[in-house]
């Protein structure tokens, strides 16, 4: 290699040399690969997938969607809830019946464990 090559007396000229049609023969295989057939088909690919999904997620929200916007019937009250209201108003007709038989004495016992018991409040 030589060692006294010196960068200034090249110029303005090209260092290295390239084939006359090489710029055009490159721009000629770029546009070639780039807006060839397969790039049209990935263009129709990313277009069709969209709206397909589009098309899917429309159909799903029209199935699950009521037809009357008043929403039809009011709803009652279900009956888990009756069930449990009958069942409060026979546990408290019990409670009174079973608090009648009681003596005063047994009503004052209660009455003073009722007062300590941190669970009933």
């Amino acid at each position: 290699m030589n060692r006294d090559f010196d960068f200034d007396d090249i110029g303005k000229r090209m260092p290295y040399k390239t084939p006359e049609s090489f710029f055009e023969d490159n721009r000629r295989r770029i546009l070639k690969h780039t807006c060839g057939e397969e790039r049209r088909v990935k263009n129709r690919l990313h277009i069709i997938i969209p709206t397909v999904l589009a098309a899917a997620a429309l159909l799903a929200g029209l199935l699950f969607m009521p037809l009357e916007p008043g929403g039809g019937e009011v709803p009652t009250a279900s009956p888990t809830l009756v069930l449990m209201a009958e069942t409060e108003s026979a546990n408290s007709d019990a409670m009174d019946h079973f608090i009648e038989n009681l003596s005063d004495e047994e009503l004052q016992e209660l009455a003073e464990l009722s007062e300590t018991d941190i669970f009933l409040f």
